[in-house]
C-alpha cells in the first residue's frame, strides 16, 4: 500500500524554498521519499537537485533508493553529476559524505586585487555565503586561509600569501561526521576545509551542517535509550519496526525471567516475612533510576567529546560519591518506614542495608557500562537503554535478597 502524500504540497515547497524543502525531504521515510519521486518524476527531481548545492543535493539523493539516485544523476549536467558521485562514493558518516564541493580557493601566488575580482565574479546567490577563501598551491594543497573581511584592509597589489593565516584547521574525508562537528564547535568556525589523503583541498563543511549532525546524533542516542533505532523514524515498514524493537524486548524478557528465578530461590526463606517482597517495586525503581542517570551523564559527556579515558576519573569519583550518598539516604528512609510499618526493626535494618548496597552498585554499573562499551568500540548509548535496566534489575534482586537473608538469619 502506497503512503498518503500531498504531492502538490511538495511541488509548491520545492518551488518557493528549495533548500528548506530538500532538508525536510531528507527526513522522510525512504518508502515515502521514493514514492514522491515516482509521482513527481525523475525529470522534476533532477531539476530540484540541479538547483541545490552539492552537500544538500547529496543528502537528498542519499535518502532515495539506489536505482532512483542513479537515474537522477544521469539527467544532470556532467560536472554536477561528477561532483555528486564523488560525495556519494564516501562511506556514510564520514566528512567526505557530508561536505560541499562549492569551496572558494585562490592560488598562493594571487594578489588581493585578483582575489576580489574572483569574488565579484561569483553568482549573486553565492556571495552572501562567503566567509573564508582558502589559498592553495599548485597541487591544491592548503597553504592558508583568508577571511573575506580582511581583503578591504590591503592594497590590490599585495600578495595573498602575506596575509594568510596558517596552519589551517582541516579535516580529512575519512574523519567521522561527529568528530568534525565537535571540531567546528570547539573552534567556533563557520566552516572547515576538507582534504583528501594527499592533503588536497576537495570540499568544505559548514557550521550549519555540523548542527544537523548533532541533531541526528541526539535522535540516534534517544532511540537507543528507549530500545530501538533511529532507522525507525525513516521507515513505514511494520516488519522493519518489529525487527528493530524485538531484540531489546527479548532482553527485557530475559531479565524478567532471571529476576523471577532469583525471587524463586528465596521464596521459601521469606515465606514468613513476605514484607520484604512488598518493597521490591521500590528498590527496583530506585536502582533503575540510578543506573540510567549515571549512564546518561557518561554517555552525554562522551558524545560531546568532553571526556576521554584519561579524564574519566574525576567524573567517575563525583558520580560514585553521589550514588553512595543517594543509596544510603534512600535505604535509611525506606528501612525506617518499613521498621515502623511492620513493627520489626530487623526487617527495617535488612531493607536499609540491602537497598543501599543495591542502589550504589546500580549507580556504579551505570557509570562503568558506557565506558566499557566505548573501550570495545560499541556505541555507549546502548548502555543507557534496556541493557543497563536489565543488568540493574538482576543485580538488585540478587543483592537485596542475599543481604536481607543473611541479616534475618543472623
Amino acid at each position: 500500500m502506497r503512503p498518503s502524500v500531498d504531492t502538490q504540497r511538495w511541488r509548491d515547497y520545492f518551488r518557493y524554498d528549495v533548500n528548506q524543502a530538500a532538508s525536510e525531504f531528507c527526513d522522510q521515510p525512504l518508502e515515502e521519499a521514493a514514492w514522491i519521486v515516482d509521482v513527481l518524476g525523475v525529470a522534476y527531481f533532477s531539476d530540484v537537485v540541479s538547483r541545490l548545492e552539492t552537500d544538500a543535493a547529496a543528502s537528498l539523493l542519499q535518502n532515495l533508493p539506489e536505482a532512483s539516485t542513479q537515474e537522477i544523476l544521469t539527467h544532470l549536467a556532467t560536472d554536477k553529476a561528477g561532483l555528486l558521485r564523488e560525495i556519494l562514493s564516501y562511506a556514510p558518516g564520514t566528512a567526505g559524505a557530508l561536505m560541499a564541493k562549492e569551496v572558494l580557493s585562490v592560488p598562493v601566488d594571487s594578489n588581493i586585487g585578483s582575489t576580489i575580482a574572483y569574488l565579484q565574479s561569483l553568482a549573486q546567490d553565492k556571495k552572501g555565503k562567503v566567509s573564508y577563501i582558502y589559498v592553495v598551491d599548485i597541487n591544491r594543497r592548503l597553504a592558508g586561509v583568508i577571511q573575506v573581511r580582511d581583503l578591504i584592509f590591503y592594497s590590490p597589489e599585495k600578495s595573498v600569501k602575506d596575509i594568510i593565516k596558517s596552519p589551517v584547521v582541516q579535516v580529512e574525508t575519512g574523519m567521522s561526521q561527529l568528530d568534525v562537528a565537535r571540531l567546528l564547535q570547539r573552534h567556533r568556525y563557520l566552516g572547515l576545509p576538507v582534504v583528501d589523503k594527499e592533503q588536497r583541498l576537495v570540499g568544505i563543511i559548514s557550521a550549519d551542517t555540523a548542527m544537523k549532525v548533532f541533531e541526528n546524533e541526539a535522535v540516534d542516542d534517544l532511540s537507543k535509550v528507549v530500545g530501538t533505532s533511529a532507522e525507525e523514524f525513516k521507515t513505514l515498514s511494520v516488519r522493519k519496526i518489529v525487527a528493530l524493537r524485538l531484540p531489546w524486548l527479548f532482553v527485557n524478557i530475559a531479565s524478567g525471567l532471571a529476576c523471577a528465578y532469583i525471587s524463586g530461590l528465596f521464596q521459601k526463606d521469606f515465606y514468613s516475612v513476605a514484607a520484604l517482597f512488598l518493597f521490591v517495586p521500590i528498590i527496583l525503581g530506585l536502582s533503575e533510576s540510578m543506573g540510567i542517570q549515571g549512564a546518561t551523564i557518561v554517555v552525554r559527556n562522551i558524545a560531546m567529546g568532553r571526556v576521554s579515558f584519561k579524564h574519566l576519573g574525576e567524573l567517575f569519583v563525583r558520580e560514585a560519591m553521589a550514588g553512595v550518598f543517594i543509596g544510603c539516604v534512600c535505604g535509611l528512609l525506606v528501612g525506617f518506614i518499613a521498621s515502623f510499618w511492620k513493627a520489626d526493626r530487623l526487617i527495617g535494618a535488612a531493607i536499609t542495608v540491602s537497598m543501599a548496597a543495591a542502589i550504589i552498585i546500580s549507580a556504579l554499573l551505570g557509570l562503568v557500562l558506557p565506558m566499557l562499551f566505548k573501550r570495545v568500540r560499541i556505541d555507549p548509548a546502548i548502555a543507557s537503554g534496556p541493557l543497563v535496566l536489565a543488568i540493574c534489575d538482576i543485580q538488585t534482586l540478587a543483592i537485596y535478597f542475599s543481604i536481607s537473608s543473611a541479616i534475618l538469619k543472623a
